[in-house]
């Protein structure tokens, strides 16, 4: 598929910070992929129809005490710029960077002191979701008619912001939800992700981990394979909170409760979502339940207790007990009146009390409270069962490890494609992280077990000794670093983080394996704009898309053995539809363990066997002047690496070739720095892998139109993409082809050596000028 995003500057050099500070407004987002510019303290939501505090109990979890935060760093490093001495002379030459700072990092810079894990048992939610699979049902997650009631309790631990001195003051805070996917029940999965939620805390953030081990636990109520059970979770601690919010939270004793202390705290304008695993998955139906959401009331629950009372027999078995059976009429005898039948009916005394023991409420209703706020959402590596569509108008992160043993198939990578476009009306950003070498299970501190296994012979073999595995602390690093800055800046409106989610910042050096950076070979970052910031130029979804661009331009291929065209398949398995027929090569692998290339959006697949293959767009005079970067997504499918050399011409007839591997790390299927000849000469150790063993996807390569040099960005005549190598096999989408905004660029300038006036050994230079986007500008320091 082929796109040009085409995104206007903004002129704003302010940067907002997270507060709980009521009068505090971040700033406006000088950002391509904009965060909204009124991310401030909301105004409380509608209390929830569940009136007074919500009882529960919640205890302080021994050894959680946090250390001391840390108030120093977290602060961006510029890569380019003046120091205090230097000035530019009027005569230079303009050197385009890929990357423009070094994206702060998440631990340091702390404002508030995270309060001990409170672990919390504030009830249970009775709500409803898809009929049960089974061997001889399915489920249909797309109707009501099978669902079925289902009992969870509302457990986990939550962490929140207290001050750091007595004259600090706080007001409300941005809230972000946690949730664990399918694993053993007996182990308390919930608290992995501990190390985050310390983190978030010391810096402004409430955050809750949910324990989701009731559903994992598999019975006949604990709700549905299909993650709707689990989103219903997630809106029903939100409701807890809520009420939380409102009213306060007492213990069984009518006292207040530790999380009394969290009344009028919560701010529901700025609520984030991570789910891991089949939680991921329960993440995007809560975003579509939002909006929809089903209630439940008493008589629900009664109506599911008489018509199937044995599902009660192991798990809240006071409502079992409440269950009068019905009644079969017997005949009169000479010895004995006739009996009527009866219907099976409910005691309601006994009925009250497993209500009032089991502290039960009923899920909400879209017709009863307000839909929440979620202003980000990130799946690690989620599952996608069920080919979820619709995840709309919210941020959406998809984290793919790329030694993922469990969803070997990388099933988000679907869920990313499937959603990269909304509706036209949605602004919201996508973004795809592929995390090179690690695994699906570390990112949990409870999952100890290596999903990927050690195998020596397999390209992810923790056992290789020229392996590529991150050890668990270094993901764990990397994953704390992507999550917690994608809510900081989605959710907070932190706009230091504004640079890294437009790749324009290189990881911190605490985000790197053993804190050794630069890493960004780690970690590969593609982004799909809004419908208001992105011009299309191509997608494979019609019959003559091998020949008419998005623009009515012409769109051939030149040099290749052999081409296809593929549309993005829906449903759960999402298989692309190629024509004539996929390459080969190009297949998903044996179904055990998928190898090979896993995205599912509408693409070209390309063969060639002599150098310089190449594909051209007619661009139809197309204006540029309001945009930035060019970018487009590619796979590598064989060998390791390749190079391509993108050529833009003008309505004149010049033309300008800029090298891709300069400005991204998608050409090399191995975290190794484009150095001594990559990517296009594979390292000699990655030759064993080459076939079909290890797991590509389609990433981004962003390129400054600056790079372009003195092209006409006016009348854009032609795109050219050439492939040097001499053969190869790429999956390519040459319309994802994206022009960004200003911030994404540094231009410097750069003094003539032999100028300027040397004192004490310093050399001064008469001027300054690093234009870092439109508006934006550093004044010389004198």
């Amino acid at each position: 598929m082929m796109m040009i995003f085409l995104s206007a500057c903004d002129q704003s050099d302010t940067e907002g910070r997270v507060t709980a500070a009521p009068t505090v407004e971040p700033a406006a987002v000088a950002s391509t992929f904009e965060t909204p510019s009124d991310l401030k303290e909301t105004a409380p939501a509608n209390p929830s129809p569940t009136e007074g505090p919500v009882v529960g109990t919640v205890t302080p979890v021994p050894g959680t005490e946090p250390h001391d935060p840390q108030l120093g760093g977290g602060e961006t490093v510029p890569l380019t710029g003046p120091t205090d001495t230097q000035i530019v002379m009027p005569a230079a030459e303009e050197k385009v960077v890929r990357f423009t700072e070094i994206a702060p990092d998440t631990i340091g810079g702390a404002t508030f002191k995270p309060s001990p894990a409170l672990e919390y048992d504030l009830g249970n939610l009775v709500a409803s979701t898809a009929g049960l699979e089974s061997e001889d049902t399915d489920y249909n997650p797309a109707t009501s008619s099978d669902d079925r009631v289902f009992i969870t309790p509302i457990k986990g631990s939550i962490r929140y912001p207290t001050p750091l001195n007595s004259t600090a003051t706080a007001g409300r805070f941005p809230l972000i939800m946690l949730l664990h996917g399918n694993y053993s029940n007996a182990d308390p999965s919930y608290k992995g992700y501990d190390y985050i939620a310390q983190d978030l805390a010391a810096h402004g953030y409430v955050v809750a981990s949910i324990d989701a081990n009731w559903i994992n636990f598999g019975s006949a109520i604990d709700g549905d394979g299909s993650s709707q059970s689990r989103a219903q979770l997630i809106l029903g601690t939100l409701d807890r909170l809520r009420q939380i919010d409102a009213s306060g939270q007492i213990g069984a004793d009518n006292q207040p409760g530790p999380l009394d202390v969290l009344k009028n705290k919560f701010d529901f304008g700025r609520i984030g979502l991570m789910g891991h695993s089949r939680d991921g998955q329960g993440v995007s139906y809560a975003i579509k339940f939002n909006q929809t959401r089903l209630g439940l009331t008493e008589a629900d629950l009664r109506t599911a207790l008489i018509a199937d009372p044995r599902l009660f027999v192991w798990e809240y078995r006071g409502l079992l007990e409440a269950v009068i059976p019905a009644t079969e009429a017997i005949p009169a005898t000479p010895r004995s009146p006739a009996v009527a039948a009866e219907p099976a009916r409910i005691d309601d005394d006994k009925f009250a009390a497993a209500v009032k023991e089991y502290n039960i409420f009923y899920a909400a209703g879209r017709e009863t409270v307000k839909p929440y706020d979620f202003k980000a959402a990130f799946m690690l590596a989620p599952t996608d069962f069920d080919g979820n569509l619709g995840i709309n108008n919210v941020p959406l992160a998809v984290l793919l490890p790329g030694c993922d043993g469990d969803m070997s198939n990388l099933q988000g990578a679907v869920a990313y494609d499937h959603n990269r476009f909304g509706p036209i009306s949605d602004m919201a950003p996508r973004y795809q992280i592929m995390v090179k070498g690690a695994n699906h299970d570390y990112y949990n501190t409870i999952w100890l077990e290596d999903d990927f296994g050690a195998a020596p012979t397999k390209y992810c073999g923790a056992a290789r000794q020229d392996g590529i595995r991150l050890s668990q602390d270094d993901q764990r690093r990397s994953g704390n670093f992507l999550i917690s800055s994608f809510m900081r800046y989605h959710v907070g409106g932190e706009q230091k983080f504004a640079a890294y989610w437009n790749a324009a910042a290189r990881l911190p050096n605490a985000a790197c394996p053993s804190t050794d950076g630069p890493c960004d070979e780690w970690v590969a970052l593609s982004v799909q704009k809004g419908a208001d910031k992105r011009k299309l130029i191509q997608r494979f979804e019609r019959s003559d898309s091998m020949e008419r661009n998005e623009l009515g331009g012409s769109y051939s291929l030149s040099g290749f053995d052999d081409a296809a065209f593929c549309t993005m398949g829906l449903g759960s398995t999402g298989v692309s539809d190629c024509k004539p027929g996929r390459l080969e090569h190009f297949d998903y692998g044996d179904g055990i363990r998928p190898q090979g290339f896993l995205s599912i959006a509408d693409h070209l697949e390309l063969a060639w066997s002599k150098s310089h293959a190449s594909i051209a767009t007619d661009l139809k005079g197309l204006s540029a002047k309001s945009y930035d970067t060019l970018t487009f997504r590619i796979a590598v499918v064989r060998p390791t690496g390749q190079e391509v050399n993108v050529t833009l011409t003008d309505k004149s007839g010049k033309a300008a070739t800029v090298a891709a591997s300069a400005f991204t790390d998608a050409l090399y299927n191995v975290p190794r720095k484009m150095e001594n000849g990559l990517p296009m000469t594979d390292d000699p150790r990655d030759a064993p892998f080459a076939d079909r063993k290890m797991a590509s996807l389609l990433n981004m390569v962003a390129i400054p139109l600056k790079a372009f040099g003195g092209i006409d960005m006016t009348g854009l005549k032609e795109l050219k993409l050439s492939f040097p190598k001499e053969s190869g096999k790429v999956a390519v989408q040459p319309g994802s082809t994206a022009l960004n905004r200003c911030p994404q660029v540094a231009h410097i300038k750069i003094p003539h050596p032999a100028s300027g006036i040397v004192r004490g050994g310093m050399r001064i230079f008469n001027r300054i000028s690093i234009r870092l986007g439109a508006g934006s500008r550093i004044k010389p320091k004198n």
